[in-house]
């Protein structure tokens, strides 16, 4: 992942009552944080932004194998890693 240029000359200043909202997007294959000083402003941005919705969209079900009908109980598979991996030896400070 390549660097985020720098902007010398740009800054960003808000009143102490303004909130400052970061939010990480996409831009190609870079991952930025934009900024922005109210909720209009920042879902105005997020409502343009198709690569982070697409996303957020895939994730969704990507766990429902874990409850379903006939598949193995959860809770009785996390038991079962628990009891079968070893544990860590105990360490001195």
């Amino acid at each position: 992942m390549s660097e985020p240029v720098a902007h010398l000359h740009e800054g960003l200043t808000t009143r102490c009552s303004q909130p400052l909202i970061g939010i990480p997007t996409g831009e190609g294959d870079d991952e930025v944080v934009r900024y922005f000083t109210s909720d209009e402003e920042a879902d105005a941005a997020l409502s343009k932004d198709t690569a982070s919705r697409r996303r957020a969209l895939s994730l969704a079900g990507a766990w429902k194998h874990i409850d379903e009908e006939g598949g193995p109980d959860m809770l009785d598979e996390l038991d079962r890693m628990r009891h079968e991996t070893k544990p860590t030896p105990p360490f001195e400070l």
